[in-house]
């Protein structure tokens, strides 16, 4: 019998440690291992079930792109790698030397930053193209409803900006808005309050409507603004906040196409549970 013992014993380990890296869930032929839930789990910070759903959405996303079958050049990726080393403020080897820190080939990179590049190809050929863009009706009807979110939202000012090399010239065209003062240059704009600095910002906002600002100093000169327009302090008219509601609008109706189009694949899909 103690020689039977240790048999045993090694004999549920073994079953144990198969059993905690099995497969848990086949999806359209690609397996899914409880290893990998768990995983998914403890780095995400998320219950079995949400970590399930989100390996089953990636094996979905994984087959349609196969499927699609989206073809991507070498000068695609090479182009987003420089946007994505650009906008980190590093070049391509300075990119591969962090990367290698942290224990990721730029191989491995550069294949995922593709699977990437097709899955935005993918969203936009398949997802995105399906959302039609909204009428006037639908977006007073989303703000409306989501009035709250846009309290603080950017809001478009009409502004003519005066622009000369002296003060005096600044206040002599202040005094004569309609006459054409030599030296001094006109330029009609619409500025959004989130594209100016702080100090401008409220510069505008204590300054009527039909009015000019106090002449300012700057690196280009003497500038002062006549303000024809401006957004409404606290909570935005709609036609002020516009462009923030139709960004917000698209957003939720693409997240929402994202969603139903999941939810149609895995409607479709041979989803087999071998063990949770």
């Amino acid at each position: 019998m103690k020689k039977i013992l240790p048999f045993l014993l090694f004999s549920l380990i073994s079953t144990e440690a198969q059993i905690i890296d099995a497969i848990a869930i086949d999806v359209e032929g690609e397996a899914i291992t409880t290893l990998e839930i768990q995983a998914v789990q403890q780095k995400m910070n998320m219950s079995k079930q949400a970590a399930v759903e989100a390996l089953i959405k990636d094996r979905l996303e994984k087959s349609a792109l196969k499927k699609a079958d989206i073809q991507i050049s070498q000068e695609e990726i090479q182009a987003k790698v420089q946007a994505i080393a650009q906008a980190k403020g590093m070049n391509q080897e300075q990119m591969q030397k962090i990367l290698a820190q942290k224990g990721l080939t730029w191989d491995s990179y550069i294949k995922q930053l593709t699977t990437e590049i097709k899955k935005e190809h993918f969203f936009k050929e398949h997802i995105a193209s399906s959302v039609t863009p909204p009428s006037i009706e639908e977006l007073k009807q989303f703000y409306n409803t989501h009035k709250e979110q846009f309290s603080n939202a950017p809001t478009q000012m009409s502004l003519v900006v005066y622009n000369a090399s002296s003060i005096e010239k600044i206040k002599e065209a202040i005094s004569n808005p309609m006459k054409p003062i030599d030296g001094v240059s006109k330029q009609n704009i619409l500025a959004s309050s989130n594209q100016m600095s702080p100090q401008l910002l409220e510069l505008i906002k204590k300054t009527p409507n039909n009015s000019f600002t106090p002449p300012v100093n700057t690196s280009k000169g003497v500038v002062a603004y006549f303000v024809k327009s401006k957004g409404e302090q606290g909570q935005g008219s709609f036609e002020s906040v516009k462009n923030a509601v139709t960004g917000m609008w698209m957003q939720e109706q693409r997240g929402q196409a994202g969603q139903d189009f999941f939810n149609k694949l895995k409607s479709n899909a041979k989803i087999r549970v071998i063990r949770l």
